[in-house]
């Protein structure tokens, strides 16, 4: 009867310890938040959204303040970096952060090559964003970046890009943008595009490329990577060459969308407390309505803000709005 009850017990610690294991598996996840396009102008209630995400990290995906000034002089960026750092919440700073810039961090509106103060706004980015003085970022051209980093056993090769630094300048001198014919114009510059070109040769099984401007799109007339087709084709080629699912993510915008093309999906997240006016967004809607043919379903106009997130079983696409409610959703 002993032996019996023994066994018995043995069993049944069995049975409890398997669902202890399986149930940790069953919630284990890693969750990468990104967004963009964040005044400190204005408050920032998305963050009490987002905390609810219970996020490891989150990726700023450029116009994380907007410091930048008619005259092109940083005394605003400095301001702006300084009331920022108020705004957000100090939940956010116990969490690992990312961050590439967009024209309103980099100090002219759509700018580029030409931005005579770009190596002081760099300099300004990198102690913002407490990047280490080892970084590459420090002494290099640039703020672009990459992490390989393991994430539930995935080796997911993480790149962010910097599409402000060597880009050249548009053609137009203001909206509406249209495609250049100029073959000698570029978004990255050669030593980007020779980084760009190794680091995508690392061994992963996913592979994340953060944009500030828009990769897939090409109807619409503001900054995007078609306004210089044949560094968007460049770009393309290589990471279909990669034979790996890649995800782009990218801002911008004031609005938000899905977009596909073979092993490519991109989100645009932005904005997360600056968005299109509604009655601007709906004029524009009635006689301008945005659509493009890699477009999945429709353009979102509210706050909203973007979720990666990894489990066992695999990585998914998320945007959400300002209450946490789930808008477009994509299993990768």
């Amino acid at each position: 009867m002993n032996k019996l009850i023994t066994k018995l017990l043995i069993t049944l610690f069995i049975i409890f310890q398997t669902s202890i294991v399986l149930s940790a598996n069953k919630d284990q996840s890693y969750v990468i938040g990104f967004g963009s396009c964040i005044t400190e102008k204005r408050e920032q209630p998305i963050w009490g959204t987002i905390e609810k995400e219970d996020i490891d990290e989150f990726f700023f995906m450029g116009d994380n303040v907007y410091g930048d000034t008619e005259d092109g002089l940083l005394y605003g960026m400095k301001a702006s970096y300084e009331k920022q750092k108020t705004m957000f919440p100090d939940w956010l700073f116990k969490k690992k952060l990312n961050a590439i810039w967009d024209d309103h961090d980099y100090g002219k509106n759509d700018g580029g090559v030409e931005y005579p103060l770009k190596d002081q706004a760099q300099k300004l980015f990198l102690e913002f964003w407490n990047v280490d003085n080892e970084d590459p970022r420090n002494t290099r051209e640039g703020i672009y970046f990459s992490e390989a980093t393991n994430i539930l056993g995935r080796k997911v090769n993480l790149i962010a890009l910097d599409t402000r630094y060597h880009r050249s300048p548009l053609d137009q001198a203001d909206k509406p943008y249209s495609p250049t014919e100029d073959t000698s114009k570029t978004i990255l510059g050669e030593d980007q595009w020779d980084w760009l070109s190794k680091v995508l040769k690392l061994d992963s099984d996913l592979i994340i490329v953060v944009s500030s401007i828009q990769v897939l799109p090409t109807n619409h007339i503001f900054e995007k990577w078609h306004n210089f087709p044949h560094e968007r084709d460049r770009l393309l080629k290589l990471l279909k060459l990669t034979n790996k699912p890649v995800i782009v993510l990218s801002g911008d915008r004031h609005k938000a969308g899905l977009y596909e093309q073979g092993n490519i999906v991109e989100m645009t997240s932005s904005s997360l407390n600056k968005p299109i006016s509604r009655p601007l967004a709906a004029v524009w809607d009635i006689f301008f309505k945005e659509t493009d043919e890699l477009l999945i379903g429709e353009m979102y106009y509210k706050e909203n803000y973007g979720i990666l997130n990894f489990t066992p079983k695999g990585v998914s696409i998320s945007l959400k709005n300002l209450k946490g409610e789930t808008i477009i959703y994509k299993e990768i």
